[in-house]
């Protein structure tokens, strides 16, 4: 192993062994696990209402849970995807959360950077292309209708939005997500 390389692994492995700490990648990459969408769809609206876990981080932990994946980084590692990054307005955490867990869910079945890599990219894309479809837009300032870098914006969001408008957009990324997650 050249200087490089155990560098990288030093610094990536202990990140990588927290984030998925069930089965490891299997080799020649097998099917996902089929995951009822009623059932995830439940599971991340029940973790982002009442009003604690963001959109992203609810369906982060709930593709989680359905995978099998266990890690005290989840739901955190998907906190700054809040309102569309860090609240500007921009990818919605519904489109960005699940981009995460089929990521996860990918390395978990291929062990290989460029497959992995190209097979990442083309169910995440496809997930945001379909997500865009539904929705005409995925951008969270849009989809919400607020500004959520003002207290208006944010107040408006915890009193009648999440649970009104994003609360419907968390159920039905979570049913995309379950199909995305059968042909990953």
């Amino acid at each position: 192993m050249n200087r490089r390389t155990f560098m990288e692994a030093a610094a990536v492995g202990p990140v990588m062994a927290a984030m998925a700490t069930a089965a490891p990648p299997a080799e020649g990459g097998q099917a996902a696990p089929r995951i009822d969408p009623d059932d995830l769809a439940a599971a991340a609206v029940k973790h982002f209402l009442p009003g604690k876990l963001t959109c992203g981080e609810a369906l982060l932990l709930a593709g989680c849970e359905a995978l099998g994946i266990r890690s005290d980084l989840v739901p955190d590692a998907a906190l700054g995807l809040a309102g569309g990054v860090g609240l500007q307005g921009k990818t919605c955490g519904c489109v960005t959360g699940p981009a995460m867990v089929l990521g996860l869910a990918i390395a978990r079945q291929e062990s290989e950077y460029e497959p992995k890599k190209k097979r990442t990219f083309k169910v995440a894309g496809a997930f945001c292309k379909r997500f865009e479809e539904k929705y005409g837009t995925v951008l969270c300032r849009e989809i919400s209708g607020l500004d959520l870098t003002t207290p208006e914006g944010r107040k408006a969001l915890m009193t009648h939005v999440k649970a009104e408008k994003c609360s419907k957009v968390v159920e039905a990324a979570a049913r995309m997500l379950a199909e995305s997650l059968a042909t990953a």
